[in-house]
């Protein structure tokens, strides 16, 4: 889980360099939670990790701990 409540817009060379990490979290099929403040920072997150298996959650760390804690099916 990513716990992005008190960041600030990150450069965008940043989330192009998430982009190329989260290429080992598509192949482990590994699930990221993402929390965050505004849509800003939700976009940004979008795109820092495309394909993986993630989620945004907007100011809600117990239902991102859930969905991390749900089986997929």
């Amino acid at each position: 889980m990513y716990d992005a409540l008190e960041l600030e817009r990150p450069p965008l060379e940043i989330v192009l360099t998430q982009q190329g990490l989260t290429d080992a979290l598509k192949q482990a099929d590994i699930k990221v939670a993402i929390v965050v403040p505004n849509t800003g920072i939700a976009y940004l997150s979008r795109l820092a990790f495309g394909e993986a298996n993630h989620r945004v959650f907007y100011n809600d760390i117990a239902a991102a701990i859930s969905w991390l804690n749900e089986e997929n099916l």
